[in-house]
């Protein structure tokens, strides 16, 4: 854990842990060793120009970090504003870029995906969710994830690495 803190400390990030607990869900971590974790260590810094990105390091009572969860929000996007198209546009392919810059980074990691669900289709309410996993029983397991709206009122990119 004290990794963790000092490389948040280079990267001047912002603590914005919590004062309680916050699960993971079964489809992000397994957790099938039925870990218990303390209160994650949460952080916040900017990724200029398009990006916040926000780190969760989940560990248990022996400080050993078994899960670490990023968020990519979008900089620009400012609830109730209206964006014109082209401006909407411009911020979903950003969004595209940054997915397929993290999943290509994973793929020289890891290889090949174990699970492939990229459809980029928007659903019957207008939501669209791509991922892929990487998962290795004796390794480093990874789920990266984005999804949005055809509206473009949100974007997040989620990435979960863990190892058992």
């Amino acid at each position: 854990m004290e990794y963790a803190l000092n490389l948040e400390k280079k990267y001047k990030s912002k603590d914005i842990s919590r004062s309680r607990r916050v699960s993971l869900g079964k489809g992000i971590y397994p957790n099938e060793n039925n870990y218990e974790f303390e209160i994650s260590k949460d952080f916040l810094r900017l990724e200029k120009p398009n990006f916040s990105i926000k780190t969760d390091y989940h560990y248990t009572k022996d400080s050993t970090i078994r899960v670490v969860m990023y968020e990519w929000k979008d900089l620009k996007h400012k609830p109730g504003y209206f964006h014109s198209k082209e401006e909407n546009d411009k911020r979903r392919e950003v969004f595209k870029l940054k997915y397929e810059e993290l999943s290509s980074f994973l793929m020289k990691l890891y290889g090949d995906p174990t699970v492939v669900e990229v459809s980029s289709v928007y659903n019957k309410k207008g939501n669209f969710r791509d991922s892929y996993k990487w998962l290795d029983k004796n390794g480093m397991n990874a789920y990266l994830f984005i999804f949005g709206n055809e509206k473009n009122t949100y974007n997040k990119i989620r990435l979960a690495i863990y190892k058992d």
